[in-house]
């Protein structure tokens, strides 16, 4: 059998996977675009949201060691884990690990203690 170009009306579909050409038979009706088995990635550049709140307010706030501003702050982070540290001068560091997902909404509220 001679290979078809694939979206022909011939009842072939090819179906092209890391280099490799996969043939299959499909119904009599004309090929039409396969429906996706896996959800759509993430768009590029999209972001989980994180509210920074501190008692007391006002306190430093740092993310992945890199301070990003004071409290009551929102980060907008990539997904994956980062750790979000919060200090204020006369206090104990209060910090988290946490993992973040792609349109999510996250709200933190650092309680700091007073220092000895």
């Amino acid at each position: 059998m001679r290979p078809v170009p694939s979206g022909t009306t011939q009842g072939v579909t090819t179906n092209v996977t890391k280099g490799s050409e996969e043939s299959a038979k499909s119904a009599a009706k004309p090929a039409e675009a396969p429906a996706k088995a896996e959800p759509a990635a993430s768009p590029a550049g999209a972001t989980g949201t994180v509210q920074v709140a501190s008692n007391p307010d006002g306190a430093d706030v740092y993310s992945d060691g890199a301070f990003v501003g004071n409290a009551p702050s929102t980060l907008k982070l990539s997904p994956g884990r980062h750790t979000v540290r919060v200090t204020s001068s006369g206090y104990k560091e209060w910090s988290r690990e946490i993992t973040v997902q792609a349109g999510s909404e996250v709200k933190l509220n650092a309680v700091l203690e007073k220092s000895q």
